[in-house]
C-alpha cells in the first residue's frame, strides 16, 4: 500500500539521517581526533566497527519488523476488523517511544558490545596498541551517541507517523462509523518529553567535550588530568543542573 511504504521511506530517512548525525559525525570525529594510532590499527578498528555494525542490524531488523507487524498487518488488509484498527491506531501512537526503546536496545547493544569485545580482543592479543580503560571511556561514548540519536529518532518519527494516524482514523469513519482514539491514554507526557529533550541538549555537548579531553589528556601528567577533572567536574554539575531546572520551568509553562 502507498500509504505504508512512504512511511517506511520517511522511517528510513530519518533513520538515517539521525545515524549519520549522531554515529558517522559525532562518533567519528572523536574517533579521528582524539586517538593516536597507525594506519594498520585504524584498519582493524574500521573492521572492528564494520562488523559491529552488521550485529547491530540484524537485531535492529528484527525488533523493528515486531514492532511494525500491527500497522503493517491493518494496512495491508482492505477491510480490516475494528479491534485491528484501534490496535494499529495505538501501537502508531506508540512508535516514537518504541524509537527510542529500538535505539537504546539492539541498536546500543547490538553495535557496542561486539565491538567492545572485539576490542578486548585485539588489545589482549597485541593488534591494538591502547589502554584497556579506552574500552570503559568509549562505552560512555557510545550512551552519549546513542541519546542523542534517540533524541533525533523521537521527533522524527512524531512527524512521520501523522499521515498514517489520519488514515487510519478516517479508515474507521469510513468503515464502521467510529473515530478510533487513544480513549485518554498519554503515552509519552509533555512534561517528560521538554524535560528529557532539553536535558539531553543542554548537557550532551558538555558531557562529549569533557569525554573528547580526557582522552587527549591521558597522554599528559596525572596531575594535569587530576585538575582537569576538578574543573570540569564542577562545569558539568552547573551545566547538568541548569539544564534540569530549565527544562522543568518550560515543561510547566508549556502545561
Amino acid at each position: 500500500m502507498q500509504i505504508y511504504r512512504k512511511f517506511l521511506w520517511n522511517l528510513l530517512l530519518n533513520y538515517i539521517m539521525g545515524s549519520g548525525i549522531a554515529v558517522v559525525v559525532v562518533g567519528g570525529v572523536i574517533i579521528s581526533t582524539t586517538l593516536t594510532i597507525s594506519n594498520a590499527e585504524m584498519v582493524r578498528v574500521f573492521f572492528i566497527m564494520v562488523t559491529s555494525l552488521c550485529v547491530m542490524m540484524l537485531a535492529e531488523i528484527a525488533v523493528f519488523r515486531r514492532h511494525m507487524k500491527p500497522i503493517r498487518e491493518m494496512l495491508e488488509q482492505e477491510t480490516p476488523d475494528l479491534a485491528t484498527i484501534r490496535e494499529a491506531y495505538l501501537q502508531t501512537h506508540r512508535f516514537p517511544a518504541l524509537s527510542v526503546m529500538r535505539i537504546m536496545g539492539p541498536h546500543f547493544l547490538g553495535l557496542s558490545i561486539p565491538a567492545m569485545t572485539m576490542a578486548s580482543i585485539g588489545i589482549a592479543r597485541g593488534w591494538l596498541s591502547l589502554p584497556v580503560f579506552y574500552i570503559g571511556l568509549a562505552g560512555i561514548g557510545a550512551v552519549l551517541v546513542a541519546s542523542m540519536h534517540a533524541l533525533l529518532e523521537f521527533f522524527t518519527t512524531a512527524q512521520a507517523i501523522r499521515p498514517v494516524l489520519i488514515h487510519i482514523r478516517k479508515l474507521g469513519q469510513r468503515i464502521y462509523g467510529e473515530d478510533v482514539s487513544l480513549d485518554g491514554r498519554v503515552i509519552v507526557s509533555i512534561q517528560r518529553k521538554f524535560q528529557l529533550s532539553a536535558f539531553l541538549i543542554g548537557t550532551m555537548p558538555l558531557f562529549l567535550f569533557s569525554l573528547a579531553t580526557q582522552i587527549r589528556l591521558i597522554s599528559q601528567s596525572s596531575d594535569m588530568t587530576v585538575d582537569y577533572w576538578k574543573w570540569a567536574g564542577i562545569i558539568l554539575l552547573l551545566g547538568v543542573g541548569f539544564s534540569s531546572l530549565g527544562a522543568r520551568m518550560l515543561a510547566r509553562d508549556i502545561q
